[in-house]
């Protein structure tokens, strides 16, 4: 069967009417329009039912010719709004960038573009645009499908800020990188890398482990190899070993290797490796100065402790002969002093700087005359210097009243008494000038000998710790090497800065400086105090120690002071005795005894008797030991060994006697 297609007409033919037909066959032409209108429904169901945002564009008018209805919920216009619209609406570039875009999409074909695209709310969205030119109604138009990406390019943003961060970390850190295929041999190295051992990566290209190898130190790299070998055999989640490699120019960079397997084959074979390499040449060469100077400060400290003791004992044996004169008993005994003095100066240089590296060296700031305090250091000095032969002046740069300032005078009076003794053990002629002068806001002290002086290339050495000009042990002056550090320790705590200047041979200036921040006194009123003597009240003290030595020392030293002593031997003694005798006045209470110690005792005397005061006595000098000594109620602490004048003022402070 055909389908046809008839065109009738009326006609007269020799004075009739006939109806003239002529007749088409179409039926090819119907199966056309059939299958033309299957597509079309086929291709407006895949146009409309797919979620993807599609739309046609003309490319020579930008026109939208049609838009589905994702369209329309992702752009926010409807299908109709958007069909009368020009795709210039939508896109961001410039007319002239969306035209050559369209040409290019028509002339190549199927072409893949990267838009951001304008919504009706006015955002902006990243947009990828797969356009692909068809005909349509006999027109060539661009029938695109857009896919929103804002999100992917958010998260690649994000990748790829955390990418440079790291990198920038890396780099900040000077850390050199590297990557190892185990199965190829090939290596990845960062610039860093390459710094290190100071190549380029052209010079040492194509890099491998082999370039590894060849720089590293034999020995070294046996050991390396051997610790990745057992990370590699699933003994750690990672390697870190320490080796050296040559550098370009011949010396050896010391690195800190740590790296990571990543990956491994299928067969379980390492494969993937990655890791970091470190310089740690300084730090090296630190420690191993480090391990230096302690080696030496502990040879200079059993020097310095075994010559005070060997003093100390010696001349304690030799005062044991019933023959020695009156005048070599006097000398022995102060040979022994000296020594002892000695002994307890290294002793206080140790616990200042373990105070200090403990924080626990705190700023008391009192209103000090430095004019009185310099008098004093200067009347200090005056016979040991002399007794060398040297000479010592003190010069004040204010009136007394101006010299009033506000400072810790007690770490003032330390540091210059340190210097000076510094000047005065490395000078053996000549003399020493000290003092101050007004510069601005701030009083700069100075302290010049004319000394041995000091190497320029020691000058910046001398303020550390354990460090000396001379640290051999061939030197003819004693001390740990603290001083100086404890020095400007202390400077920097009250604010200011110190210096030296020096020239080998030539003597020394030491400079320092502190705020000058000025107190106004007013006219002082006659104290009404007086000093302790055979004329006072008679005292009775409790000394509670259970060292025989110590009391025996504490028993002799109050002698002479009409004081009567009792004594206990532990802290229950203690607190018997001051139960059964009312007269006690004081308690001089040792921490460490027997039975009880002196922390529990001072607690029941202060119940027993809240008034009575008690100096706890100690040779435990640490804040720790002072606060729970006033914890437990004590008045006051002293640190053994004991002044004789320190505890007496101490004394009369607390009964006011």
């Amino acid at each position: 069967m055909r389908d046809v297609e008839i065109f009738a007409k009326k006609i007269e033919i020799q004075g009739k009417e006939v109806i003239y037909d002529i007749v088409h066959d179409i039926t090819e032409r119907k199966q056309q329009e059939e299958a033309l209108r299957r597509s079309e429904k086929q291709f407006r169901s895949m146009f409309e039912g797919h979620s993807a945002v599609k739309l046609l564009v003309d490319p020579d008018t930008g026109k939208i010719i049609d838009a589905n209805s994702s369209a329309a919920d992702f752009y926010g216009w409807s299908v109709e709004e958007l069909r009368n619209m020009r795709i210039l609406q939508i896109n961001t570039l410039t007319p002239e960038e969306v035209k050559a875009e369209m040409e290019r999409a028509r002339l190549i074909g199927k072409t893949q573009f990267s838009f951001r695209h304008r919504k009706k709310d006015g955002s902006i969205r990243d947009v990828e645009v797969f356009s692909n030119p068809i005909e349509f109604e006999g027109k060539s138009i661009l029938y695109s499908i857009v896919h929103d990406v804002t999100e992917r390019k958010l998260a690649e943003a994000k990748v790829l800020e955390i990418k440079e961060h790291f990198e920038a970390t890396i780099d900040a850190a000077e850390i050199g990188t590297w990557e190892w295929n185990v199965e190829t041999g090939e290596a990845i190295l960062n610039n860093r890398w390459f710094e290190i051992v100071g190549y380029t990566p052209e010079e040492l290209a194509p890099v491998s482990i082999q370039t590894w190898a060849d720089l590293a130190h034999p020995d070294d790299f046996k050991e390396s190899m051997a610790i990745v070998e057992k990370h590699f055999n699933g003994d750690s989640e990672h390697y870190e070993c320490e080796c050296r490699m040559k550098h370009k120019d011949g010396h050896w960079v010391w690195i800190l290797d740590r790296g990571k397997l990543l990956t491994r084959t299928p067969d379980g074979k390492p494969l993937r490796m990655l890791g970091t390499h470190t310089d740690i040449t300084e730090r090296k060469l630190a420690a191993e100065e480090s391990d230096r100077l302690k080696i030496a400060f502990m040879a200079n400290m059993s020097h310095e402790i075994r010559t005070p003791m060997n003093g100390i004992l010696g001349f304690s044996e030799l005062l044991k002969d019933p023959q020695l004169s009156g005048e070599e008993q006097e000398e022995y005994i102060e040979l022994i002093h000296q020594s002892g003095q000695r002994m307890l100066n290294l002793i206080n240089d140790l616990m200042d700087i373990s105070k200090i590296d403990a924080k626990e060296v705190k700023l008391q700031k009192t209103e000090t005359s430095v004019n009185q305090l310099v008098r004093d250091v200067e009347a200090f000095f005056k016979l040991e210097v002399n007794k060398k032969g040297l000479h010592l002046s003190c010069t004040a740069g204010l009136s007394d009243e101006e010299s009033i300032i506000e400072t810790d005078s007690i770490k003032l009076n330390q540091v210059l008494t340190n210097l000076i003794q510094n000047a005065f053990k490395f000078t053996s002629k000549g003399g020493i000038d000290f003092g101050y002068t007004r510069k601005e806001k701030c009083l700069e002290f100075y302290v010049i000998d004319s000394g041995i002086g000091i190497p320029a290339g020691k000058k910046e050495k001398i303020f550390e710790r354990f460090h000396q000009a001379d640290n051999s042990l061939t030197r003819n002056h004693e001390g740990a090497g603290l001083g100086l550090s404890i020095s400007k320790a202390l400077v920097e705590m009250m604010g200011g800065k110190i210096r030296v200047e020096s020239v080998d041979g030539a003597g020394s200036t030491f400079c320092f400086t502190l705020p000058y921040s000025p107190v106004h006194i007013p006219e002082s009123v006659p104290s009404s105090s007086k000093e302790m003597n055979d004329e006072a009240p008679s005292l009775t003290i409790l000394i509670a120690e259970d060292d025989d030595l110590s009391s025996i020392l504490l028993k002799r030293s109050l002698k002479g002071e009409n004081i009567n002593i009792l004594c206990a031997e532990n802290g229950w003694e203690a607190v018997e005795l001051v139960e059964h005798h009312p007269e006690i006045n004081l308690v001089l209470m040792d921490i460490k005894m027997p039975v009880m110690n002196g922390y529990e005792a001072t607690r029941i005397i202060k119940k027993q008797r809240p008034d009575l005061p008690v100096i706890v006595q100690s040779a435990f000098t640490s804040k720790e030991e002072r606060e729970k000594a006033y914890e437990a109620g004590c008045d006051n602490f002293i640190t053994k060994p004991i002044k004789k004048s320190e505890l007496l003022e101490m004394m009369q402070s607390l009964l006011h006697w």
